[in-house]
């Protein structure tokens, strides 16, 4: 099984678990007729938030170095939304992002002129923010947030951020991680677009930022796609 179908089956088995668990009946939960006079915190009132996991993999369309197999972007975080008026809101999101760019075999040499390693890759851990403009188009209600899409911007602070060096046989298993390379950027950014039905939306990625700088002064293409494809699961209790 590859390593983005692991994830991916992680993903879907957390967020599953946690959106049946989130559906059971609540004591907390006001009466649906009660719910636009005596408060003012649902899906179709003027402010809702909830819990995300989204995990995206790259869609290859550039013939560069990333192993786009072996590559994800993971955000989990939480999404508020103010409703402007009743078929759009504008929101924002807060979220830890990680970011894992694995290295095609035959680019490895690149990073190890001496080919020790078989596997590399870079990562980049932090913070992500983003806004977001919400078009909300049937099935609304006070329970759930119906279908809707969303188009926003996003940028992320990576905090820990580095490349990995991994040899790894029957016989040998040594891993070597330089933090905090000064060749690999510590933030990136971007825009992205969201189609969702409640609880399960597909998104699409674009960065518009650089992977890796400077770090060979011979004419080689530092690129990976930017173009990303992802599912989200978002967790709140209807």
């Amino acid at each position: 099984m590859s390593r983005n179908l692991f994830y991916l089956l992680f993903v879907f088995i957390v967020g599953f678990s946690i959106k049946t668990y989130s559906q059971h009946p609540s004591e907390t939960v006001i009466e649906k007729e009660k719910y636009g006079s005596d408060i003012l915190w649902s899906c179709k009132d003027k402010h809702f938030g909830y819990y995300f996991i989204n995990y995206s993999i790259p869609l290859r369309l550039e013939n560069g170095i990333e192993n786009e197999l072996n590559s994800h972007l993971l955000n989990i975080g939480y999404s508020y939304r103010y409703k402007v008026v009743n078929v759009f809101d504008i929101g924002m999101e807060v979220a830890y992002a990680n970011r894992t760019s694995g290295i095609k075999q035959d680019s490895i040499m690149i990073f190890d002129p001496g080919t020790f390693y078989n596997h590399v890759k870079t990562y980049q851990n932090g913070l992500s923010t983003s806004v977001f403009m919400r078009f909300t188009f049937a099935a609304n209600s006070h329970r759930n947030l119906g279908y809707f899409m969303d188009i926003g911007a996003y940028y992320n602070y990576y905090l820990w951020y580095g490349i990995q060096y991994k040899l790894k046989n029957t016989d040998i298993y040594q891993k070597a991680r330089f933090r905090k390379s000064e060749y690999v950027t510590n933030s990136g950014y971007g825009a992205f677009i969201k189609f969702a039905m409640n609880n399960v939306g597909i998104t699409f990625t674009y960065s518009l930022s650089d992977w890796i700088s400077g770090f060979s002064n011979q004419d080689l293409c530092f690129t990976r796609s930017p173009f990303m494809v992802g599912l989200q699961f978002n967790l709140y209790t209807k």
